[in-house]
C-alpha cells in the first residue's frame, strides 16, 4: 500500500487521490496522456476534477475538458467501464510513485 504523506492516508483507490496535495495533482496532469485524465477524471467527483483542472497550466485544463468532452460523446457507443479503469490504474501508478518518492532530506540531499 502507498501512503499520502501529507494526510497519513493510503492510495488504494482513485478516490483516494482526494487526500493529496495539489502538487500531486499537478505531476500527475503533466505526466499522464491527456485522454487518460479526461476518462480517469471525467466521471469521478467533480471536486477532484477542479482540483486536478486548477492545479495544472490553462492550456492542458482545456485539453482535459476537451477530451471529457470527447469521451462524453462516447458514452452512447460503447460502455466506457474499461478505459475508466485502466486510466485511472495509470492515473495511481503516477500519484503512488510521487507519494513515494523520498524527499531531499529524506535521499540525504
Amino acid at each position: 500500500m502507498t501512503e499520502s504523506s501529507e494526510s497519513g492516508r493510503r492510495l488504494e483507490t482513485f478516490d483516494d487521490l482526494a487526500g493529496v496535495n495539489d502538487e500531486v495533482l499537478r505531476q500527475v496532469g503533466a505526466r499522464v496522456h491527456i485522454m487518460d485524465l479526461a476518462y480517469a477524471f471525467g466521471p469521478a467527483d467533480p471536486a477532484l476534477l477542479e482540483r486536478l483542472l486548477s492545479a495544472v497550466r490553462p492550456g492542458l485544463a482545456a485539453d482535459i475538458r476537451s477530451g471529457i468532452q470527447m469521451m462524453r460523446s462516447e458514452e452512447h457507443r460503447y460502455p466506457l467501464d474499461v478505459q475508466i479503469t485502466t486510466a485511472r490504474s495509470r492515473v495511481l501508478e503516477i500519484a503512488r510513485s510521487m507519494v513515494d518518492a523520498p524527499t531531499p532530506e529524506e535521499a540525504g540531499g
